[in-house]
């Protein structure tokens, strides 16, 4: 009798301590992104929300090749970044990621466990680039116009800020357009 009540004791304590595990936010193996490298390659879309033209999808293809990353983006119906604004400058409507730099989270950061030789955060890190250069001649004048990102998060969803200036139909895009930007990987 007494063996049958510690098997019993035994097993309510095991299901008792694995409930308790799964309402910690325990995961399955198959959701663990612990010591996968930050690595921005693929399709993503999401919105980018100007301050004075309002939120509007973009589109970007990224190939982060050990941190450098290059690409394209579209923004198709923005006034200074669209496909109707950009289409007469001599072919250059296609927007290019250019000097774009992904940044791994280091060691010891913010999400990074001091007491355990594996970084916990190893999927996090910053995007960081810009559009290609348009130079816009005024007068005697060059003046280059180029967007601005600067974005943080993980392998699957960034968020940040743009600014800038462009060519295109709204007011404000050779007087500087700014806002903030939400993607993640399609």
């Amino acid at each position: 009798m007494m063996l049958r009540y510690l098997k019993l004791n035994g097993l309510a304590i095991f299901v008792a301590s694995s409930l308790g595990l799964t309402g910690c936010g325990v995961t399955t193996s198959s959701d663990i992104t612990i010591g996968k490298p930050f690595n921005l390659t693929g399709q993503w879309s999401g919105d980018l929300v100007d301050a004075a033209y309002g939120e509007h999808k973009i589109y970007l293809t990224l190939n982060d090749n050990g941190g450098t990353v290059t690409g394209t983006l579209a923004v198709p119906s923005h006034p200074c970044l669209g496909f109707e604004s950009t289409e007469g400058l001599a072919g250059e409507w296609a927007l290019t990621v250019a000097e774009g730099t992904a940044t791994q989270a280091a060691t010891g950061t913010s999400g990074d466990n001091p007491y355990t030789s594996i970084q916990e955060n190893s999927n996090n890190g910053t995007l960081d680039f810009q559009t290609n250069t348009i130079t816009e001649k005024i007068g005697e004048e060059d003046i280059d116009r180029i967007v601005y990102f600067n974005l943080n998060g993980n392998s699957d969803s960034l968020a940040g800020k743009f600014n800038g200036t462009f060519i295109g139909t709204g007011l404000a895009c050779r007087q500087g357009i700014q806002g903030a930007i939400f993607i993640s990987r399609t």
